[in-house]
C-alpha cells in the first residue's frame, strides 16, 4: 500500500527544530506557533510519517520522565555536592588569584511541595486539594467522629 504524501515538506532544520521543542515538552500546538507552522499541515504530515511522529512521541515521553524524576528526587531529598572556587586578592588593583576548590557534599532535605505535587498525581484517588464528599466515610459516620471529638475535647478541659 502507498503512503500518503504530505503537503507539507519541512527542512531537516525545521525536523530537527520540531523535535527539539518536542523534547522540552512543548505542545504540537505550540509547536506550530513558535516555529511558525500551520498547525493543520504539520499534523497531517505527522499522520503521514508514522516514523517521525513515533520520534516525537519518544522524545515528549523522555520529557515526561525526566520531569518525573527531578520531581520525585525533590520530593524525596537527595544528596549532591557543590563546588566552591576560593580566590585571594593579589595587590590592591583588585585582581584575584585562584586559591583551591572546594567539594562540599550536601543533601537537599524533601520539599513537602513536590511531595503533595507528586501524591496529587500518583494517587488522586487518596490525595486531592479537594476532597469529594465521597470518601471512605459517609457524612453519618462523620457526623458521629465530631460528636466523640467534641466529647473528648470537653472532658479534657
Amino acid at each position: 500500500m502507498k503512503q500518503k504524501q504530505s503537503r507539507f515538506k519541512p527542512s531537516a532544520d525545521d525536523l530537527y527544530r520540531i523535535e527539539k521543542n518536542a523534547r522540552h515538552g512543548l505542545k504540537m500546538n505550540e509547536i506550530s506557533d513558535l516555529l511558525g507552522f500551520n498547525k493543520s499541515l504539520l499534523d497531517e504530515f505527522l499522520k503521514c510519517n508514522k516514523d517521525f511522529s513515533r520520534k516525537i512521541k519518544n522524545a515528549k515521553t523522555l520529557a515526561d520522565i525526566e520531569v518525573e524524576e527531578a520531581l520525585y528526587k525533590r520530593a524525596t531529598g537527595y544528596d549532591t555536592t557543590e563546588i566552591h572556587e576560593v580566590y585571594v586578592p593579589i595587590g590592591e588593583d583588585g585582581l584575584m588569584k585562584f586559591k583551591e576548590r572546594k567539594f562540599v557534599k550536601k543533601f537537599v532535605p524533601p520539599d513537602a511541595s513536590n511531595a503533595l505535587i507528586w501524591l496529587f498525581n500518583r494517587k488522586s484517588g487518596s490525595w486531592s486539594k479537594n476532597p469529594s464528599a465521597v470518601n471512605d466515610l459517609n457524612n453519618i459516620e462523620i457526623s458521629a467522629l465530631r460528636k466523640i471529638a467534641a466529647e473528648e475535647s470537653e472532658e479534657n478541659m
